[in-house]
């Protein structure tokens, strides 16, 4: 994964500068330049790059990229002139985030999950806590109603929390079902104790991505990760992978408004965009609006993967549940982004058999 991603940027840095020197490359790409020199055959013998030497100083060589190359990276998209190439789209990954919506019903959360398989998603998630750390103190003994009467906030997250017990059985009901099952950790603690169900992602939250320790700690584990970008600035999310880099863990950054429901004129989904120009990654979007074409916008935009809360009624109790999809939109969602790719072709015009069928009929001119 690190060669891979390496030799993109690579190739990339040679697109957009092709007079660039090997010296100017390795220090572009932070690299020694045994490293980049190394990469630079891998290319070459897979025909990607091509040597031009310069008359002037056959010492001094200057590489250029192949059609070979362009093609293989898709490397049209530059960082002037970005555009999608929705012919060589790879299947985009859908998840369900059925997060606290099942509000602490094993019963429910295996509805969600089966809903999820149902309705054609890749992957469903959940979240996990420890309530002791994650609930400031002044909120904690804060009075509320609840459809389980009036309790203390603590004691209301506590009712609505699954165990490590009941995240294992629904691990099996995932293998069972056939979909994949993660979650999302909000504190070390609870990573600890995810770790021995050995899910095959994490996932950042957007409230932990400025906590710096804990995005150490998931990054140690070397599974690809999820990061939720929200409630941060750009310099956060640098921060953040950074982190991802050094520690050689795969991550997909994941843009997101953290508003539940959020209105769709504050979804800002060129940034997509812009998080694809600047760190070069798989990038996807998390949503909380209610309906369902951003979704289908963020996918024209180059979302590799998109995630989006579930739940089973939206008048359910609990602060996610306006904000998630039921039945009905995810079977939308899902429909139009599986479809999508079957009806965009390889852009060559054609002149279908069938066609001629018709032509007959129409074209009197030619059959007369």
């Amino acid at each position: 994964m690190e060669n891979i991603n390496f030799n993109i940027s690579l190739l990339r840095l040679l697109y957009d500068n092709p007079s660039i020197t090997q010296r100017e490359m390795a220090k572009n790409l932070t690299c020694s330049l045994g490293k980049l020199n190394y990469n630079i055959k891998f290319l070459l013998k897979k025909n990607y790059l091509k040597a031009n030497i310069n008359k002037n100083s056959k010492r001094e060589k200057r590489y250029l990229i192949t059609e070979k190359g362009i093609n293989q990276f898709d490397l049209s998209t530059s960082k002037e002139n970005y555009k999608v190439n929705l012919f060589k789209r790879k299947k985009t990954f859908l998840i369900a985030e059925a997060g606290i919506n099942h509000n602490g019903s094993l019963g429910d959360a295996k509805k969600l999950m089966l809903l999820a398989k149902n309705y054609n998603f890749d992957a469903v998630k959940f979240q996990k806590r420890d309530l002791n750390i994650c609930i400031p103190e002044h909120q904690k003994n804060i009075k509320r109603e609840t459809p389980w009467g009036v309790m203390s906030y603590l004691e209301y997250k506590k009712k609505i929390e699954l165990s490590i017990s009941q995240y294992t059985e629904l691990k099996r009901y995932s293998e069972k079902i056939g979909i994949t099952l993660f979650v999302s950790c909000w504190d070390v603690n609870s990573l600890k104790l995810t770790k021995k169900l050995n899910f095959q992602y994490n996932k950042i939250p957007s409230a932990m991505i400025t906590n710096l320790e804990f995005l150490n700690e998931v990054a140690k584990e070397k599974k690809k990760t999820f990061i939720s970008t929200g409630m941060c600035l750009m310099k956060d999310i640098e921060k953040a992978v950074n982190i991802f880099k050094k520690l050689k863990c795969p991550y997909v950054l994941m843009h997101c408004v953290s508003l539940y429901p959020c209105d769709e004129n504050k979804l800002n989904l060129n940034m997509i965009i812009t998080l694809k120009k600047k760190f070069k990654c798989e990038v996807g979007y998390s949503g909380h609006e209610s309906s369902v074409s951003p979704s289908v916008t963020a996918f024209f935009l180059g979302a590799d993967y998109i995630e989006r809360h579930i739940t089973l009624d939206r008048a359910n109790w609990g602060t996610d549940q306006s904000a998630s999809l039921e039945s009905v939109g995810m079977e939308r969602l899902t429909t139009f982004i599986r479809k999508i790719p079957h009806t965009l072709g390889d852009g060559k015009k054609t002149f279908l058999g069938e066609e001629k069928t018709v032509s007959k009929k129409m074209r009197y001119w030619e059959y007369n």
